[in-house]
């Protein structure tokens, strides 16, 4: 129940209730102590059925029950408990609000004793805040009205005639009131000289739209002799523009909160009393009964219960807001989600809870991530290419003088040999060919280097592509022609392609992704164990427009650990000098360059396996 209507709720000098159809009351206002003398804890705490007459509970349970099966409204009389134990009338007005089933009541208590021939008490009932009208049955004569109820029939003119009692019943009805408003006000009956066999309490509409609520009740004298019908009008027109502006209201805010697309729950000590459909979703339940009646904590991350717990003392003992927080949360399947949440300290149904809003901010992070991988392997694409450059320039001295060198020592060798044998040093010439082959290491260990230097020229460089249609399968094929050395010591190959369109891409750096994927594959695969293990490419449709590609190895897995960190640049899990660390960060790079995406999922003992999507 939002604010406003709560407010008026309270204020509101009119019994008024809501009734939950098992016979719980679940809301009551402070009018109720000044009538029946019990306060609205007390009314909430034992249910209707504890105050209602028991000649009167069988069919006040079958009317609400009715009720709250569907939308409606229905009319309704019954004897009600004191607290003094004295037994007052109390007439209902009940509008179901047909989702919960819940049941907005107003309250009447009795009206003021009916005025008889006798006792006419003009002045009194002049000030009485609903119409008064009697009627003598069998003479068909007024006996009675008061101001209100002329001016409710808009009969003003004819007021004195009617007190006078110079004008008849049935004048009153055929001459001065149109045919909707004479139903409206009086019943069939009584034009036909029939008195209602009993108490009768229903609402009737007026031409000009306002509501009536008519109660009317045949009476009698003593001996028997004379029959009389009682009517009370009320106007309940505004009433009941204000109960279904508050139903209005209830129901508004129920699909509001259903429709938001944030979790929602609230929770009343420490456990759900309310579940809306997105947190059912995320939570991965399929039902909110799965949940309701549960501990909050089920749901909450072992690490982040001290900071929950703190939060719902908060709420509960200061009634503070809380600020939004990064939570955790467990889904039905065992996984955690993170969500921004806030608490908010409510009344619910009467009693004080707590409003709990989660937004899912897992995509978010996940985004996050990925805009902080792009930033760093940007700058250190930057670095590299300064690295790379004031590597190569010495570096292409070193190599080429180690080639001059080489060539140089290489052209007399023979000649010096057979000369040096000639004057007996042998031993000078076995130095020659220890001093070339320490040039060779030296010029395998330059050329080394250069290969780094020119991985990291590809890591930075931007360079123009030249895209074409690219076959998937011929690119793999290729690839996998370049990897065979390493890949048939180690793992049998298993190809797997189905069909599929071909993508948009560099064939040079696509290419160049699949064969370190190979490569990384087959070296994860100890040589000499082909039977045992194998390799599996794998090409399939991917979601909407895309070509997937999974590369799947049954080698000694990566750990999560090192999975978060697989495509950093520099990172390896190689052994000091197998490898640089850029292998899988120029990958990265190159698929998303394209458009796509490259993911890895791994265990450990069982294998990895490497997904790139490609836009077809």
């Amino acid at each position: 129940m939002d604010q406003w209507a709560l407010r008026f709720f309270e204020s509101s000098t009119e019994l008024l209730a809501v009734l939950h159809p098992d016979g719980r009351i679940l809301q009551a206002n402070a009018a109720w102590r000044g009538v029946v003398g019990w306060p609205p804890e007390a009314l909430k705490a034992e249910g209707y059925r504890s105050f209602v007459h028991p000649e009167d509970l069988g069919a006040m349970d079958a009317q609400l029950l009715a009720l709250g099966g569907g939308e409606g409204r229905a009319n309704l009389s019954c004897r009600w408990r004191c607290h003094d134990g004295a037994w007052v009338s109390l007439s209902w007005s009940v509008v179901s609000s047909g989702e919960d089933g819940w049941l907005f009541c107003t309250v009447r208590p009795p009206v003021p004793p009916a005025f008889t021939p006798e006792a006419r008490s003009w002045s009194m009932s002049d000030s009485l805040p609903f119409g008064l009208y009697l009627m003598e049955t069998r003479a068909d004569r007024i006996l009675y009205a008061n101001h209100r109820f002329c001016q409710m029939a808009g009969v003003e003119a004819v007021e004195a005639l009617i007190r006078k009692g110079a004008l008849s019943h049935s004048q009153l009805i055929h001459h001065h009131l149109s045919p909707q408003n004479a139903k409206a006000f009086f019943h069939s009956e009584a034009r036909q000289g029939t008195p209602p066999l009993a108490l009768e309490d229903r609402e009737v509409a007026l031409e000009s739209g306002r509501l009536l609520r008519r109660l009317a009740t045949p009476m009698a004298t003593a001996d028997g002799k004379m029959s009389y019908i009682l009517y009370l009008f009320e106007d309940v027109t505004e009433r009941r523009r204000t109960e279904n502006a508050l139903l209005s209201s209830e129901l508004n805010f129920h699909k509001l909160i259903e429709g938001m697309p944030d979790g929602v729950f609230v929770h009343r000590n420490r456990r759900f009393i309310y579940v809306n459909n997105s947190l059912r979703m995320a939570l991965g339940y399929e039902h909110e009964s799965e949940l309701i009646g549960k501990s909050i904590w089920s749901i909450v991350h072992p690490d982040d219960l001290g900071l929950v717990r703190e939060r719902v003392h908060t709420i509960d003992n200061r009634r503070e807001i809380v600020p939004l927080q990064e939570i955790r949360y467990l889904r039905r399947d065992g996984s955690w989600y993170d969500a921004e949440s806030t608490g908010v300290p409510v009344e619910f149904n009467g009693e004080e809870a707590s409003v709990v809003i989660a937004r899912d901010i897992t995509e978010r992070k996940r985004m996050q991530a990925q805009l902080l991988q792009t930033d760093r392997m940007a700058l250190v694409g930057t670095l590299a290419a300064g690295v790379g450059h004031e590597i190569n320039n010495p570096l292409s001295y070193v190599i080429a003088n180690l080639n001059l060198a080489l060539e140089s020592l290489r052209l007399p060798t023979r000649e010096c040999e057979c000369s040096l044998e000639a004057t007996g040093a042998p031993g000078y010439a076995a130095s020659l060919r220890e001093l070339e082959e320490l040039l060779q290491e030296a010029q395998e260990g330059a050329n080394r280097v250069r290969n780094i230097v020119r991985d990291l020229k590809s890591f930075s460089r931007q360079d123009a592509e030249r895209r074409t249609e690219v076959s998937v399968q011929e690119s793999l094929d290729f690839s996998i022609k370049m990897a065979s050395v390493e890949l048939r010591h180690r793992a049998h190959l298993i190809r797997k392609y189905e069909p599929v369109p071909p993508v948009y891409a560099d064939t040079s750096r696509l290419g160049q992704v699949f064969l370190n994927l190979l490569m990384n594959a087959a070296q994860a695969i100890p040589e000499g164990s082909n039977a045992r293990n194998q390799i599996t490419v794998w090409v399939r449709p991917g979601p909407p427009g895309q070509v997937a590609v999974d590369v799947s190895d049954t080698g000694a897995g990566i750990s999560p650990e090192v999975q978060d960190r697989i495509f950093d640049p520099f990172f390896t899990t190689k052994p000091v000098g197998s490898g640089t660390g850029l292998g899988l960060s120029i990958c990265h790079g190159i698929i998303r360059s394209l458009g796509g995406e490259i993911s890895v999922s791994s265990e450990l003992g069982k294998g990895t396996t490497f997904t790139v999507l490609l836009p077809a």
